[in-house]
């Protein structure tokens, strides 16, 4: 009786952490979205810049944009890596699932995402 007692115990407390770290994982995703939606703007953005031959003088205050918004992002990561440290592979691969449905803009930007919080 007792055995099986503690087994219930165990799954109990072993599903409520996986729970909590899904919705960990969640949290993280959201966040990650708003830390580097706008990056992942700007670099799109470049993509057309570097296509257009007549934009070479806009192109430079452009990049100091880019820039500055990568430190920002970084910067506001750092604070996701404090609260939760690098994640595995395995969490980034969940992070990025998470991410087509809360920002489809950054699946496409891979390295990225390991850049900024991956091992």
């Amino acid at each position: 009786m007792r055995v099986f007692l503690f087994l219930i115990i165990l799954a109990f407390f072993t599903a409520c952490q996986t729970n909590s770290r899904a919705e960990q994982l969640d949290k993280i995703a959201g966040t990650y979205c708003e830390c580097t939606l706008r990056l992942a703007e700007l670099n799109k953005d470049a993509a057309s810049f570097a296509a257009d031959t007549l934009s070479d003088g806009r192109f430079a205050g452009y990049l100091q944009q880019i820039q500055e918004e990568y430190d920002n992002a970084k910067n506001c990561t750092a604070s996701i890596i404090a609260q939760n440290g690098r994640l595995t592979p395995a969490a980034l691969d969940t992070v990025r699932t998470l991410l087509t449905t809360k920002c489809p803009e950054l699946v496409e930007q891979r390295d990225l995402l390991q850049e900024m919080l991956g091992e």
